[in-house]
């Protein structure tokens, strides 16, 4: 172990160097995802007094060294804060208040810890959220991203086939083996150790594989071929995690991708084919899909189903008793004991003692009361309000337009899974989706610039009556000047269809 610790750690400097010498902050990003995903404190941490280090913080030392090494070469683009920024802030704020206003350390025998939550499930997403902001975003930027994202994906497949079918001597980490580390043991859970993490970076890599090198090189086949050998593995893989909830998240994203990327009656033949086939299934299987065979009995697979039932009863009458502020972060089990006690319904309510919430909603509730639910719906919205301007601004180009149905796709699966699971408990999940809208942010803001610089110039030529432009514009503000239309054409309006 030794021996390997050393290797990783000149591989790790290696990368650091080539990271910090090309300066590519999105790409230091899915890095991270990478060794949070595969390099876990179960394969390597070093213990410091009153602090254990491992390879994906050590990484976030190296991306907050390239930031500011970019910051000194004039590389950084700072942004001023939008809206948005605003209230993503202000919900990290009342987060922050409602964890050290709890007692720390109040947490029961297998609890996470308070801090570590609020350590790997938000500050860290956030820090780099905020680095990737200031970031100048140009195409080439994300290619290197996107080449180390699809290699991962292609990793996590291949990782998850050799569980399922136990052949155990192929996979690394070796301790994906080990039934006692993790949960989900016997279905594909990847180095996560985890369904619907492995999941969740299947569908983020799915995504991102139809989305960037198939629509913006349509044209190309060796972007058919990429995107066509892979899918099958990526699908398989996703099926094999045996996870409801993530098949949820592979049907919603074949399902923007169709509005997104089809017109007319193409569009209309894909949709409605899906809908046949999805009432078809639905109606053959979906029996099945409530019980069936996992890690363990059919039995126990619908009570598991049938836990959600407790889950929300018990939530909804710790909301009542707390509706403002709620009971503090991470507080769900501390203070739920004495409503499994109650014996005027018939729901089991003793099925969900010790377990963490499995409904991220009802978790931000019960935890930060309504201040709390009010401004992470507000940050959501602010957050799809944004992707929908890039991807209807006239002036986007269909590189920030494939940012937002990245963000779109990518919101939808955890969307679906907070409903279904907490998703807080690692880096993994949050650091996924701050990626893409972070990226959408950036483009956003280029778009608006470059809007209030045509509506500068449009307004000055027209006040010099200069016949070569005229004010075209409409009640939104856009503007539709001669001189730019074709930019407009070639770039903005000129959308790839398969």
């Amino acid at each position: 172990m030794e021996f390997v610790a050393l290797l990783m750690g000149i591989a790790l400097l290696s990368w650091a160097f080539f990271f910090v010498r090309f300066h590519n902050i999105p790409t230091g990003a899915i890095i991270f995802i990478i060794a949070t995903s595969v390099f876990p404190p179960e394969y390597l941490s070093f213990r410091f007094p009153g602090v254990t280090l491992t390879l994906d913080r050590i990484w976030l030392g190296a991306i907050a060294v390239q930031f500011a090494v970019d910051w000194l070469n004039g590389r950084i683009k700072f942004r001023s804060l939008k809206g948005t920024d605003l209230i993503v802030m202000s919900f990290m704020i009342w987060l922050f208040i409602r964890t050290v206003t709890t007692p720390i350390g109040q947490e029961i025998k297998g609890q996470p810890s308070t801090m570590m939550h609020l350590i790997n499930g938000y500050l860290c997403p956030l820090f780099l959220y905020i680095l990737i902001r200031h970031t100048e975003l140009k195409v080439e930027t994300l290619w290197p991203a996107l080449g180390l994202l699809i290699l991962f994906g292609v990793y996590l497949s291949a990782t998850a086939i050799f569980e399922v079918t136990k052949q155990w001597s192929l996979v690394f980490p070796q301790f994906i083996a080990d039934p006692t580390l993790g949960i989900h043991f016997g279905r594909a859970r990847g180095p996560m150790l985890q369904s619907v993490r492995l999941g969740m970076c299947l569908n983020f890599v799915l995504a991102a594989l139809w989305i960037f090198p198939l629509w913006l090189n349509y044209r190309k086949k060796w972007a058919w071929i990429l995107v066509l050998s892979l899918t099958p593995l990526l699908l398989l893989a996703i099926l094999l995690t045996y996870t409801r909830s993530i098949w949820m998240g592979t049907g919603a994203i074949v399902i923007i991708l169709m509005l997104t990327l089809l017109e007319g009656k193409s569009r209309m033949l894909a949709v409605g084919g899906l809908t046949v086939a999805t009432a078809m299934a639905g109606l053959i299987i979906g029996p099945n899909l409530v019980a069936f065979k996992r890690e363990y009995t059919e039995a126990e697979t619908l009570e598991s189903t049938r836990m959600r039932g407790a889950f929300a009863y018990v939530s909804y009458k710790m909301f009542l008793d707390k509706p403002i502020t709620g009971f503090g972060f991470n507080q769900f089990q501390v203070h739920n004991r004495p409503y499994l006690d109650d014996r005027t319904t018939n729901i089991r309510l003793e099925s969900i003692r010790g377990y963490v919430h499995h409904n991220s909603y009802l978790s931000l509730l019960v935890d930060l009361g309504m201040i709390g639910g009010v401004l992470f719906m507000a940050a959501s919205i602010a957050f799809a309000r944004s992707a929908w301007t890039v991807w209807t601004h006239p002036l986007s180009p269909p590189f920030y337009r494939s940012a937002s149905v990245l963000f779109f796709c990518v919101a939808a699966v955890h969307a679906i899974q907070m409903a279904f699971h907490e998703v807080s408990f690692s880096s993994i999940e949050y650091t996924i989706l701050v990626f893409a809208a972070a990226i959408c942010q950036v483009c956003k803001d280029d778009l608006v610039a470059e809007t209030d610089k045509y509506r500068i110039l449009s307004e000055t030529d027209s006040t010099t009556k200069n016949p070569r432009y005229h004010s075209d514009h409409d009640n939104g503000g856009t503007i539709h000047s001669p001189a730019f239309r074709p930019q407009l054409s070639t770039q903005a309006t000129a959308r790839p269809q398969l």
